[in-house]
């Protein structure tokens, strides 16, 4: 028999992450990735007006927050790029819809970084880290379509505006 869950099944599965995320960083991303995979699986669950955007640009949308975690939906509309930046949080993303390319730095002064590797993210990609860094990297939709992505953030978005720690310029490598 199939097993059915409900926006409300999936609103009990945040909130149980974030209970876990005071445990290890290990068991913690395990349980963030878990989350992400069962999410990805199943978009039909989250609220729909969520994932739409709010012209060009990347558009966040809270879909869940608490003291431990920040889960946004990002819709980004063609040429919606972020700068080269690092978090001062764990981070956690899955794609739902539409390709990503994501680009990782090294830096090479407090300001600045080089690129050391670029791969394009496809629908059910998932990856997590913690702030251990550094952790650099820009994501930027490159192609034609509207593509989204969800994020679950270690911070409180009541406290913080942003999961970005520092943003970098690019240089030339």
């Amino acid at each position: 028999m199939p097993q059915t869950t409900s926006p409300t099944d999936v609103e009990a599965m945040l909130a149980s992450l974030a209970r876990s995320a005071r445990r290890s960083p290990d068991a913690y991303l395990a349980s963030a990735r878990a989350a992400l995979l069962r999410i990805l699986a199943r978009p039909d669950l989250l609220d729909s007006t969520k994932l739409l955007g709010r012209g060009p640009g990347l558009s966040r949308n809270l879909l869940f927050g608490s003291e431990a975690i920040s889960v946004w939906a990002m819709v980004w509309a063609p040429g919606a790029v972020t700068p080269v930046h690092d978090h001062h949080c764990s981070c956690c993303f899955g794609l739902l819809r539409g390709s990503l390319r994501e680009t990782w730095y090294r830096p090479i002064s407090e300001t600045h970084a080089v690129a050391t590797q670029d791969v394009v993210r496809e629908p059910g990609f998932v990856a997590c880290m913690m702030p251990s860094g550094p952790n650099l990297h820009r994501i930027a939709n490159d192609g034609p379509d509207v593509a989204v992505s969800i994020h679950v953030y270690g911070y409180d978005h009541r406290a913080q505006d942003t999961s970005i720690h520092r943003t970098y310029a690019v240089a030339a490598g």
